[in-house]
């Protein structure tokens, strides 16, 4: 298969389709829940059957992309959602990759034009004004997901991927979980 380049930078974002969430959102501010060492051990020994052991240390707030299929989250047979409980992809700025020597800078001209760095997903820069939310060049980093209850995230949606961005990010997630990279086309992902 010919290698196929990822939708031009335009097509990317809506910033309002509908009004629940759908798989490719956008929001601001989420707690990302970054893997670190703990600041402190904290035992709760009030339980009879044992100890239970809390973690605590930094947490880090930010950008994220939700990957919850749309179709499981909403309520089959009513209106709004099915369960509370929602996956995202933590968003960082190509920026930060090229100072931790993460990503080489010869291959962020790839990324711009294939997305082919399977771990990634590479998201061009997002600026909506009127809801001050500024999202430069940025990589999801599909190896990282964070589970959180829906009311983290609920009122902090800033945009969300339009026809072109959602294909591209349903190829991206097939091909990171099974290693099948099939074309963007094959991809319906549900719009409304």
């Amino acid at each position: 298969m010919a290698r196929e380049e990822r939708p031009v930078d335009d097509s990317y974002y809506e910033q309002e389709r509908i009004p629940l969430l759908s798989q490719g959102d956008i929001f601001r501010d989420v707690p990302l829940a970054y893997p670190s060492p703990a600041e402190q051990l904290l035992l709760d020994e009030s339980e009879e059957v044992g100890v239970r052991a809390f973690l605590s240390g930094p947490l880090d707030f930010g950008p994220a992309m939700l990957i919850t299929p749309t179709c499981s989250m909403r309520a089959q047979q009513a209106e709004g959602y099915s369960h509370p409980v929602r996956t995202l992809v933590p968003l960082l700025p190509l920026e930060t990759f090229l100072e931790a020597r993460v990503v080489k800078p010869d291959s962020i001209g790839l990324a711009r034009k294939y997305d082919a760095l399977i771990n990634y997903m590479y998201l061009p820069p997002c600026e909506i004004e009127e809801l001050d939310f500024s999202l430069p060049e940025s990589f999801a980093l599909l190896y990282m997901p964070v589970t959180l209850h829906h009311d983290f995230i609920d009122g902090n949606r800033m945009t969300q991927l339009a026809v072109d961005g959602a294909r591209q990010l349903q190829r991206k997630l097939v091909w990171f979980d099974s290693g099948w990279l099939e074309s963007r086309e094959l991809f319906d992902p549900p719009m409304d």
